[in-house]
């Protein structure tokens, strides 16, 4: 059963690669064959059935056990077609489907260390199994074993050559493994496969970005939110971009659109913060400074954006009183301090 997409920081993770419906042959047993049948008809209840009376036939038959598994995914039982697949593994300790579909459960329950043995186990049993291979990279991904689940990806794009979905990830796990190369090749795959893919072309839009190639990166990000306008992560990143390129009002206006569709999102509210501080508005930027520091007083980008929109504005026993608030938060280094108390010591007040 498909999963929706998964985020893991600012970085998009493809779905979980949807689960055989029966990858397990049923060759000559009537009763497999009748379920089989039933399900394909939207009988699931007949396809249950039809497996439980297969299981007593031959209680040592994991197969029942699996399809009934996959049957009760269908019906939304996920802890039942848990059960059945643990069943079908103790009857055939070496059946890959049963541990990838076991494995997805799990990953979808947050329970990634179990996912991955399971996974893992599915991969050993079929080295050639595609999908347990990307399934085994999106748990490596969760439990943060990013070298792993590269290799797990690299292999599943080997495995599945014109598999998009294998190529977002990839590209996604490289990046976070500083392999800017590798993930611009791998993102631009995954949006020739894939070129109403928005998850692709934003994150292909986000490595542009990082390789400094500002217009190809406005380019994706454009697309991005084009092929998908509710995206408010692909406008929070073009307005990054716009403000790296010295484009305020753009950047403004794209993180607005962000704040607009996510307005609880502190990280948006950041950001339009920064960008708004560059056009020289000091009330304008103030207010949204404050936004920003009221989704999250411990963002420090957040604090450090009011402290120069105080000083901008000339109030500065709260531009002194942020840049205190700033020191406090966990985590900052003495550098920005001094940057910090290098701005406020040039602020002059505002005439009254």
């Amino acid at each position: 059963m498909p999963s929706p997409r998964v985020v893991s920081v600012s970085i998009m993770l493809a779905a979980l690669a949807a689960a055989p419906a029966f990858a397990a042959p049923s060759g000559d047993d009537p009763l497999l064959e009748k379920g089989q049948a039933a399900f394909r008809k939207g009988d699931v209840a007949g396809a249950l059935a039809a497996f439980d009376e297969a299981a007593k036939v031959d209680p040592k038959d994991a197969r029942p056990h699996y399809l009934r598994g996959v049957a009760l995914e269908k019906k939304g039982d996920a802890a039942g077609a848990a059960e059945a697949y643990r069943q079908a593994i103790a009857r055939k300790g070496d059946f890959p489907e049963a541990h990838n579909n076991l494995g997805t459960l799990l990953l979808a329950k947050g329970d990634a260390a179990r996912a991955a043995t399971e996974l893992e186990a599915a991969v050993k049993a079929r080295p050639d199994y595609g999908e347990a291979q990307y399934n085994l990279g999106v748990a490596r991904d969760a439990l943060g074993k990013r070298p792993e689940a590269v290799a797990a990806y690299k292999e599943a794009a080997r495995l599945r050559p014109n598999d998009a979905a294998a190529r977002l990830n990839l590209g996604a796990a490289l990046r976070r493994v500083g392999d800017v190369a590798g993930a611009r090749a791998a993102l631009t795959d995954a949006t020739r496969l894939a070129p109403a893919d928005a998850v692709a072309w934003a994150d292909l839009g986000m490595i542009l970005s990082d390789a400094k190639e500002l217009d190809p990166a406005q380019a994706a990000l454009e697309k991005a939110t084009k092929l998908k306008p509710d995206f408010a992560l692909a406008w929070d990143r073009l307005g990054r971009v716009e403000l790296r390129r010295g484009r305020f009002p753009e950047a403004v206006a794209a993180g607005a659109r962000a704040r607009e569709l996510e307005p609880k999102n502190a990280g948006f509210a950041a950001d339009v913060c920064r960008a708004t501080f560059e056009l020289r508005q000091p009330d304008r930027a103030v207010a949204a400074c404050r936004a920003a520091v009221d989704l999250d007083p411990q963002n420090p980008l957040a604090r450090y954006e009011l402290t120069k929109a105080f000083v901008a504005q000339g109030d500065c026993k709260a531009a002194r009183a942020e840049i205190d608030r700033f020191k406090k938060l966990a985590g900052i280094k003495p550098q920005a301090v001094a940057q910090a108390d290098g701005i406020v010591a040039t602020c002059k007040p505002a005439a009254k």
